[in-house]
């Protein structure tokens, strides 16, 4: 019994320790990502037209990305993502752009929730852009989890 209870034990410890590398995966390194932002007024964020000046990540730029987590270009077929989404003004700048793993609840698709939820705060003046810029660049999981997760909590 007592063997069985060390085992358990040493399971949660990993378990436990793994959880915050679980949650970072997700995260780009800040030494390859530092993310990166245009100067844009919100007024011309916020406009409908914006959306249609968007242009793709050019191979080079997605070249450079890859190549600074070490990935070789040729044999990536994974996602790629910019870390402050173009509607927070986000560029297609190799400062900006990363391999995304998605794991658990932290997907491309809530990772677009979050972007499309800042959005809409700053449209709505009630979030600076800097404000949302920052969040995405500090730690997107934990913005993904106070902006989405809590407005979509029973009660809001």
């Amino acid at each position: 019994m007592r063997m069985h209870t060390i085992q358990v034990s040493a399971l949660a410890l990993a378990f436990a320790t793994a959880l915050p590398a679980i949650t970072t995966a997700q995260l780009p390194s800040k030494d390859h990502t530092p993310g990166a932002a245009a100067k844009i007024d919100v007024k011309r964020l916020c406009s409908a037209e914006f959306t249609g000046s968007i242009k793709p990540i050019t191979h080079w730029q997605r070249d450079e990305a890859l190549t600074r987590y070490g990935i070789r270009p040729e044999s990536f077929d994974g996602t790629l993502d910019r870390l402050i989404p173009v509607s927070l003004g986000g560029t297609n700048d190799p400062d900006n752009v990363y391999p995304f793993h998605a794991s658990g609840e932290f997907t491309f698709d809530g990772k677009n929730q979050l972007g499309e939820r800042l959005h809409q705060l700053v449209c709505d003046r009630k979030l600076s852009l800097k404000d949302a810029q920052n969040a995405m660049k500090k730690d997107w999981t934990r913005a993904y989890k106070q902006y989405v997760q809590a407005s979509n909590a029973p009660g809001h």
